[in-house]
């Protein structure tokens, strides 16, 4: 009789437990390939643009590259990524025309998603942005984040949440830019908002084509979809006659366990520019659905004042 009911007992584990780990796997949820709102420049080049986050690229990459260069800049982009249904509508406006290159930049984004299990979730991200050269080789920069979030984007510790970025752009001369930059240093616990850390190195050879390669890396995964992981890529944009930016790029995302590349158009002119830029994954070493991101932007170009 004992033997009977171990062997029972053996054979309902045997059949119980791989069915639990058949639901708990049902349940995982991907991490994100973007987790924040990415433009349409820097999606093109690689999501690499960190060592020189100029215009509307500044707030949301490295707030420290708003003074690189003075402009004025209006952007309104949409952004889709495949995995998640995830939709994000975002607007921004940076100034950075003042005679010291003090910069700072507004910016707003509505974020949704819908993931094919039954959570989902749509939040409010608001920031504001300052940069401050030390000379003309150094620039600090910071952006304070306020969060709204419901469903599956809620952090931890409650709807409403406010967090930092700060990054630093070091330009030893007019050709190379090198930025650093960490990402919601109060931790929120939540997916849309990781603990992150980026770098990266911009190359200007022409004044018209720049080579970019960059770093992130993701430094917490207490949550379904985070996994700690470093994306690695890379990219170039060429401005052809002065009226067609090219863009390509490409690397490996460490988090999603995808390699990608991708690919951005611009029309550009004195008033404006219309965008776009798309990122395929093109191969996987995990688990992970292959994801395709795609932005489109519209940014004004708002006259310079001269300054003696």
């Amino acid at each position: 009789m004992r033997s009977r009911f171990a062997l029972g007992v053996v054979v309902r584990l045997s059949l119980s437990v791989p069915a639990a780990l058949l639901v708990l796997g049902a349940g995982a949820r991907p991490a994100r390939a973007v987790d924040q709102m990415v433009d349409a420049r820097v999606l093109g080049m690689g999501q690499a643009l960190r060592g020189a986050a100029v215009g509307g690229a500044g707030p949301l990459l490295n707030p420290s590259g708003m003074s690189l260069a003075q402009n004025y800049t209006v952007e309104a982009d949409y952004l889709y990524a495949s995995a998640r249904s995830d939709n994000f509508f975002h607007g921004a406006i940076v100034d950075s025309t003042s005679g010291f290159k003090i910069a700072g930049g507004l910016y707003y984004t509505y974020h949704t998603d819908d993931p094919a299990g039954p959570a989902s979730g749509h939040g409010h991200e608001a920031g504001l942005a300052l940069s401050f050269p030390f000379g003309d080789h150094v620039a600090l920069g910071g952006t304070a984040k306020y969060f709204s979030l419901s469903g599956d984007q809620r952090p931890v510790e409650g709807n409403a949440q406010v967090t930092f970025d700060a990054g630093m752009t070091v330009r030893p001369n007019g050709v190379v830019s090198v930025g650093f930059v960490g990402y919601n240093l109060r931790n929120l616990h939540a997916a849309v908002a990781p603990l992150a850390l980026g770098y990266g190195i911009a190359v200007a050879p022409d004044p018209d084509v720049m080579l970019v390669l960059d770093g992130y890396s993701t430094l917490r995964a207490d949550l379904p979809e985070t996994r700690k992981g470093t994306r690695i890529s890379g990219g170039l944009e060429a401005l052809l006659a002065k009226k067609v930016a090219v863009r390509a790029g490409g690397g490996y995302d460490g988090i999603t366990q995808n390699g990608f590349f991708t690919a951005g158009l611009s029309a550009v002119s004195e008033v404006g520019a219309l965008d776009i830029g798309v990122r395929q994954d093109a191969f996987q070493e995990g688990r992970q659905a292959r994801e395709t991101l795609a932005v489109v932007a519209v940014r004004l170009f708002v006259p310079v004042p001269d300054h003696p």
